[in-house]
């Protein structure tokens, strides 16, 4: 922080800069001129008012050097050219005049309104100094009746505190305060205003609204708006802020006080000024402006200056001007059309159908007035008309830029080639010299017939080549058609699998798909696995369809499937008896042999016999049993085999005689039998009582009766056997056996 030495009171700071000043040759003064001796009443009217308004109430505190009018600050580089200056010290001194203020050293009241703004600045952007107090104040306020819907200015605030107190207790301070019809503020307004006022000085787009100090706006902090002193010998402040405009909006008839407030936070010293650029007090009357094609020309469409544009040659354009509230309808409004000094253009050689005066009729509340820019075919680059619209002393003025009309010219490229997987952006590229403005354009694309878009670039991606067109038209309805080709290389993808399959029950097959074309990777999603493998073995117990999809990198997908039909068969021996053990053997298939000779059989008769037709006739011995199997294989190498087996007739051996002494020979009867089904025998003594009973047998008799309650005695003993063969019915037989013990 400097030393508090450079904190000079203003007589002796001011006294020093007179003698320093004495010294320096004339040349070296500043040529910014501040002129301090009009009237409060002058300042107002003559040098701040602008269109649309009209003050009354006008009332100044603080000493007349604090007030003046300056000029030539284009000379200097300073943002503003000409404007009322307000300040905290003497006003002239901001331009290095050197005068030194005599009568505002801390002899003005204070204003607990602007001391409220400083205070609430250091919690906004984070600090904590305090401002104590609000000393050498300078304020103009009035009350004015606005023309238009809102009240605008332009105004630049500087101070010598820049670069050495910001964020300090000297925090000089300065505010709009704006109140009237609509408006509820927490500040002070004269009896006649009860909503109080408001503050329309702050940071631009800040919320919370930022007043503007040497603090909120500075290098460091909202520093777009700053700008650091570069010329101290023709502008004695440290910094200033560019140019800002404070704008609010009004209701129009309606009457409102504005108060314009300026002073030193803490001390009485290093002086702060805000400078109201020179006319821009305003509220000018209403106007609106349609063109066919109008480009975007106003640098600042918030301001008071209202700016349209237009071509040459480009359809008509249409200015409506509205009546300004104050002026009732019951009575007509005249107004006048003029060109300003400053243009470059005429309303009767640059503007067609536009007249020199009208007027808004009664009971209207406007009129709209079309005219027309005529191609003039001379290339003048553009003009400006600056349009005086004038009823008695009410006044607006539009600005109309006017351009030559440039040929409507743009190309695409003809041939886009594009792999299927990636996207590409197509543009129209306008062929414009940027030496010209031009009239907007219009996009519309279609691709393959469908409407696609209105940008200037399209981006797009296809699986095929597609036909890109697109339809322009420019703000002078002038058309465009080109076309071009949306190229994809891409083949076709084609997936192979095998075709379909008969196997044998059991058997295996190795199916394999096989892709081409497409863009890879691809994704393989198979409907029976979990992989993604081109080639399996397969062993489906039944018929089995298997169906697969891939999808390449471009998102294209194809379907193939075959089916695997599984054969099982099945295989019945079926024989017809000839009687003598012969048979006529047959075999029964399951699916049957589709035609003749489709199978192959091989017959194994289980006595050292072969056949090797399918149905064979064959004749056993009849001595025992015996097991036919048939082999039958399918046209497709599936085989299967049954068994049957074939008795002959039951046959026994039964002794005539036995002896149960129990010498180990010959000591029970046995009974000896071939393919033998049912068996059943019975035993009987000589007077037909039955001695032994038996189902089995391999049982044998061993000469007991009643199952060994006793030995039967020795003698002829009767039986009867009913026994049943496999192939033949029960039969009876009978005989007769010798016990001897």
């Amino acid at each position: 922080m400097p030393e508090l030495s450079n904190r000079l009171p203003k007589t002796c700071w001011n006294t020093l800069v007179l003698c320093l000043l004495a010294l320096l040759p004339l040349g070296a003064l500043g040529q910014v001129d501040v002129d301090q001796s009009l009237t409060i009443e002058q300042y107002v009217n003559d040098v701040l008012l602008g269109e649309g308004v009209s003050a009354t109430n006008i009332n100044f505190i603080g000493s007349t050097e604090q007030i003046g009018y300056m000029t030539g600050g284009d000379d200097v580089g300073f943002p503003i050219d000409g404007g009322l200056v307000l300040s905290s010290g003497n006003a002239a001194d901001a331009f290095c005049a050197g005068a030194g203020c005599l009568n505002c050293s801390g002899g003005n009241p204070t204003d607990n309104d602007l001391l409220d703004i400083a205070n609430s600045v250091p919690p906004l952007i984070g600090q904590a100094f305090s401002v104590t107090s609000v000393n050498d104040l300078c304020v103009l306020e009035f009350d004015f009746d606005p023309a238009g819907d809102y009240v605008s200015f332009n105004y630049v605030f500087g101070s010598s505190e820049y670069e050495a107190w910001e964020n300090s207790q000297y925090n000089d301070i300065f505010a709009f305060f704006l109140s009237g019809a609509g408006i509820n503020g927490p500040y002070d307004a004269p009896g006649a205003f009860p909503g109080q006022a408001i503050n329309i000085a702050s940071v631009p787009d800040s919320d919370p609204e930022l007043p503007i100090t040497i603090s909120s706006v500075n290098g460091a902090l909202n520093a777009e708006y700053y700008i650091l002193n570069e010329a101290p010998d023709d502008v004695c402040m440290n910094g200033y802020t560019t140019v800002l405009t404070a704008v609010y909006p009004v209701i129009c008839g309606e009457t409102y006080h504005i108060k314009l407030a300026i002073g030193d936070g803490t001390d009485t010293i290093l002086d702060s000024v805000v400078i109201l650029e020179e006319g821009s007090f305003g509220s000018p009357i209403p106007t609106t402006y349609e063109s066919q094609a109008a480009p975007e020309c106003d640098p600042d469409p918030n301001d008071d200056q209202i700016i349209y544009c237009a071509w040459e040659d480009c359809g008509p354009a249409t200015i409506t001007i509205s009546r300004p509230c104050a002026v009732s309808s019951l009575f007509p409004f005249p107004f006048d059309l003029t060109a300003a000094p400053g243009s470059e253009a005429t309303l009767d050689e640059d503007l067609l159908g536009l007249p020199s005066s009208a007027a808004i009729p009664v009971g209207e509340y406007g009129i709209s007035l079309t005219f027309e820019v005529p191609q003039d075919d001379i290339d003048e680059g553009t003009e400006t008309l600056y349009l005086k619209v004038t009823s008695g002393t009410i006044e607006s003025e539009i600005t109309i830029i006017i351009y030559d009309t440039p040929p409507f010219e743009a190309t695409m490229p003809e041939l886009v080639t594009v792999p299927c997987d990636q996207s590409e952006e197509v543009c129209i590229e306008l062929i414009q010299d940027p030496a010209y403005s031009y009239p907007p354009v219009d996009y519309y694309w279609s691709i393959n017939g469908v409407d696609f878009g209105s940008d200037q670039c399209v981006t797009y991606q296809s699986l095929t080549s597609s036909l890109m067109e697109v339809y322009m038209e420019d703000g002078c309805g002038r058309e465009i058609y080109l076309q071009g080709l949306f190229e994809v290389p891409y083949d076709a993808l084609e997936l192979t699998m095998p075709k379909d399959t008969l196997l044998c029950n059991g058997a295996a097959a190795v199916m394999e798909l096989e892709i081409e074309g497409g863009q890879p990777p691809y994704q393989i999603q198979w409907d029976d696995f979990n992989d993604e493998e081109l080639v399996h073995v397969v062993d489906p117990e039944e018929s089995t369809e298997y169906e697969v999809v891939v999808v390449d990198n471009c998102d294209y997908s194809e379907f193939a499937s075959t089916k695997v039909d599984v054969q099982t068969v099945k295989t019945t021996i079926v024989r017809e008896s000839l009687g003598d053990d012969t048979y006529v053997f047959d075999v029964l298939t399951d699916p049957v042999e589709p035609f003749e000779g489709a199978y192959f059989y091989v017959w194994e008769f289980g006595d050292g016999n072969v056949a090797y037709e399918r149905a064979p006739t064959h004749t056993y011995d009849g001595l025992s049993q015996y097991e036919a199997k048939v082999y039958v294989t399918t046209n497709i190498g599936c085989s299967d085999d049954a068994v049957m087996d074939i008795y002959g007739d039951v046959l026994f051996y039964i002794p005539t005689a036995f002896t149960p002494d129990n010498d180990g020979l010959n000591d029970a009867l046995e009974i000896t039998g071939r393919q033998v089904r049912l068996f059943e025998i019975w035993i009987y003594n000589r007077w037909g009582e039955e001695v032994y009973h038996s189902t089995d047998m391999d049982s044998a008799w061993v000469g007991d009766v009643d199952g060994g309650t006793h030995f039967a005695p020795n003698g002829v003993y009767h039986w009867v056997i009913k026994a049943a063969g496999f192939d033949t019915d029960a039969q009876e037989f009978r005989g007769f056996v010798h016990l001897m013990r």
